[in-house]
Parts: structure tokens; sequence; C-alpha cells
């Protein structure tokens, strides 16, 4: 599987070089380390407000969605979907989904 790269993640999201690199580890690495996810993890080295979800929709393009909740619908995260780990803002993919 591939992941963006250390610098592509400190520069999409805004954060420096080590965060980004303490993110690439952690997906690289386990997908549970004491009962957390990659993405709960990624959230504590992020500093946002939890990990979120949101049901897949209706179509092909409305995928399940979970991501690092950074508090605005537009502001660039971490998601994970279809498995993948995906730079965005998923306002971004529920207004180009068909979603409840």
């Amino acid at each position: 599987m591939s992941y963006p790269s250390a610098k592509r993640i400190a520069e999409f999201l805004s954060i420096d070089a080590q965060k980004a690199k303490a993110i690439r580890a952690i997906m690289e690495g386990a997908h549970r380390v004491n009962g957390e996810t990659r993405l709960e993890r990624i959230d504590a080295v992020l500093g946002t407000c939890g990990v979120e979800y949101i049901p897949q929709g209706h179509n092909a393009k409305s995928p399940a969605i979970y991501y690092c909740n950074t508090g605005d619908t537009y502001r660039p995260t971490i998601m994970k979907i279809d498995g993948r780990f995906v730079l965005g803002c998923w306002g971004d993919w529920v207004e180009r989904g068909n979603y409840d």
C-alpha cells in the first residue's frame, strides 16, 4: 500500500516535519496499538478533536469516511476511505457524493 510522503503530509496539513514523520510511521505501522487504531493515533499527533465517521452514501462516489475532526468541514485533514489514507477535506467528498 502506498502512503503520502512525510513531506506531502507536512505541506498539506501545515505541520512540522517531525509530526509528519510520526504520522507517516503510524500509517505504515500496526493497525492497532493499545486498542487504538492508526487514525486514532494520528488524531493524537495532530491534536484534532477525535475520529469521526460518515456512513456510506447511495452510490460509488459516496464511500464511508473516517476522518480526524479538525472542527471545520473544509480544513485539510487525514481521512481513511476504502481502507486507504487520504489527505483532503471531508466536505469536498460529501459534496461530490450522494449522502443523506
